[in-house]
């Protein structure tokens, strides 16, 4: 019952349920129109023939009245001839036997006559028959009204006539008035007896019809047998490509419908293979590209904590370098106050520049102090610049990897955007994998997202090390003129040591030199206050630069979370990607 069941559900089993009662509606249309104008013509001609016979009848008596008229015979004798004509002859029994008459009609039919008083004058038995009751009376009536009626059509009377058993049949009459006998004379038939030969048409016409829709049945299931069968293919494959399992189809191709389907439906398995391929390629470089962009962002972090470190070297030197400063300015204050001491008390000249010359050493003690301190600076200064400049091409190479990323998903979306074109050629059968296309897409889409947020991340870096490039480098030329400073410093110490020894071999010339030094020790506190500025300018600017720095490590944070992201995405279309086997 069941596989009854899916057989009439199926397209083939529709298709002949329709095919079936299309020919069955048409056949009882055609049956039944037949049969009705059979029907007609039956009557019509069974008319015309009991019209026919009447008709012979009539002239038959009419030859016999000729006779009588003419004295030949009398008119009792005209009439017994014409009952023996027209009835047929007189049997055993004395009653006239119609079957051997030439005016009957099939087998029940005969002619009969009545005269005016409603008394049959031809019968085959019942000559002189009075009406037996009212409705034969009444019948009787009817068929002589129509026997004298000019129009021939209203000479067919139907009436009904009561049966032995008490039932009642319709009858049919034709009948003429025959003038010179008063005789009305017809032939009354039932109507059944018309239609005999329809009980053989109904037989036909039912034969026919199964036959015909046997026939029809059988050519239609044979013409659209291999149609069905490509149909029934196509099913197949579209729901083995729903379950997963996409494979290229190989199906019969013609110029019809059908064959139009299967060859849009062989173009889309070969069309939906080639992009489920081509994006499980896509999946797995992008999937590298988001490991190499990780191993980048973790490369760039680390390189970051050096650059910090560093910057927190140069802040503790800066921090020295001003200290030293300090030192020297107060050696420079005490350098003056020796000086103005020297002028007011030359006398005690020997004294004053023995002790002149232990603040010389000592100045030039601190000096090389500073020139160092002033190096190491220098030296880590260049170890910053270094280091950012290998950070900014690490960042030219993420942001290499992004425009790599990003290619990958315009050419992800569109392949989706393909996709979802070719799954709506195909319909219905193409829906379920729209869904798919879509889902690629979006991911596409966020994986461009996502790249757009890292590119500007990146160049929200790259802005960054170029300012903090330029502070460095400013910083280093800074440092480089200080060392200018404290080299030209440790030379007018040299020279003020040498000074101070000649003072012990020439206190005279003394007086003349202190004007010169009044004006180096001018030059040197200036030198002391623009070296003050710049160190404190030197650690103001590496303040700025840790601030970048932390700005630059949250950044390379945000990167490293982008592209975790992204190779989160990556693995979700790698799932995606895995209902499908090739």
């Amino acid at each position: 019952m069941m596989k009854k069941n899916l057989r009439l559900r199926s397209i083939s089993g529709k298709l002949m349920l329709l095919i079936t009662i299309i020919i069955l509606v048409t056949v009882v249309i055609i049956g039944s129109t037949s049969y009705l104008v059979a029907k007609d013509q039956l009557l019509e001609s069974g008319q015309r023939e009991l019209q026919s016979i009447v008709k012979g009848a009539y002239t038959s008596i009419e030859l016999i009245n000729e006779e009588v008229e003419n004295g030949k015979i009398t008119l009792e004798e005209g009439k017994e001839q014409a009952r023996i004509i027209l009835n047929g002859p007189v049997n055993e029994m004395g009653e006239y036997d119609y079957q051997k008459s030439n005016f009957t009609y099939k087998e029940n039919g005969y002619i009969l006559a009545f005269d005016e008083d409603l008394v049959l004058q031809l019968h085959p038995s019942k000559i002189g028959g009075a009406p037996a009751d009212d409705l034969n009376r009444s019948n009787r009536e009817m068929i002589i009204a129509g026997g004298k009626s000019k129009n021939e059509s209203d000479r067919f009377v139907i009436y009904s006539d009561k049966q032995p058993d008490g039932s009642f049949k319709d009858k049919t009459a034709y009948t003429e008035y025959f003038e010179p006998w008063g005789w009305t004379i017809g032939i009354a038939v039932f109507q059944d007896e018309f239609y005999e030969g329809l009980n053989i048409l109904q037989y036909i016409i039912f034969g026919a019809t199964v036959i015909l829709i046997i026939l029809s049945s059988l050519v239609f299931y044979l013409g659209i047998r291999k149609k069905l069968n490509t149909l029934k293919e196509v099913a197949e494959a579209a729901t083995k490509i729903a379950d997963g399992h996409i494979m290229v189809t190989h199906l019969p191709e013609s110029n019809d419908e059908i064959g139009q389907l299967a060859t849009a439906f062989n173009k889309m398995s070969q069309q939906l293979r080639t992009l489920v391929e081509k994006t499980k390629n896509t999946s797995e470089h992008l999937l590298d590209s988001a490991t190499n962009l990780s191993a980048v962002s973790e490369e760039t972090s680390a390189s970051s904590d050096e650059v910090g470190r560093a910057i927190t070297e140069i802040a503790t030197g800066t921090q020295e370098q001003a200290n030293d400063l300090d030192s020297i300015n107060q050696t420079v204050e005490l350098l003056s106050s020796s000086i103005e001491t020297t002028e007011k008390q030359s006398k005690v000249m020997y004294d004053i520049t023995k002790h002149a010359e232990k603040i010389s050493s000592e100045g030039i003690e601190i000096v090389q102090q500073l020139q160092q301190s002033n190096t190491i600076s220098l030296a880590a200064s260049q170890e910053v610049s270094d280091e950012i400049k290998k950070l900014n091409d690490q960042i030219n190479q993420i942001t290499q990897v992004m425009e790599t990323i990003e290619t990958i998903a315009e050419q992800t979306n569109l392949l989706a955007l393909n996709a979802s074109i070719e799954a709506a050629r195909a319909g219905e059968y193409g829906r379920g994998f729209s869904v798919v296309a879509d889902e690629i897409r979006k991911l596409a889409e966020q994986s461009k997202m996502a790249t757009h947020q890292v590119q500007g991340v990146v160049s929200s870096i790259v802005s960054e090390t170029t300012k903090t490039v330029e502070t460095v480098e400013g910083t280093m030329e800074t440092a480089k003129k200080l060392n200018d400073d404290v080299v030209l410093t440790q030379s007018k110490f040299n020279q003020m040591s040498d000074s101070v020894k000649q003072i012990v071999e020439s206190i005279l010339a003394v007086n003349k030199e202190m004007d010169v030094m009044t004006s180096y020790n001018k030059l040197m506190s200036e030198g002391i206050e623009s070296a003050s500025s710049v160190s404190e300018q030197t650690a103001a600017s590496v303040q700025e630069i840790a601030s970048s720095i932390d700005e630059h490590i949250k950044a390379i944070t945000d990167v490293a979370h982008a592209a975790e992201k992204l190779t989160e995405l990556n693995r979700e279309l790698n799932s995606l990607m895995e209902r499908y086997t090739i």
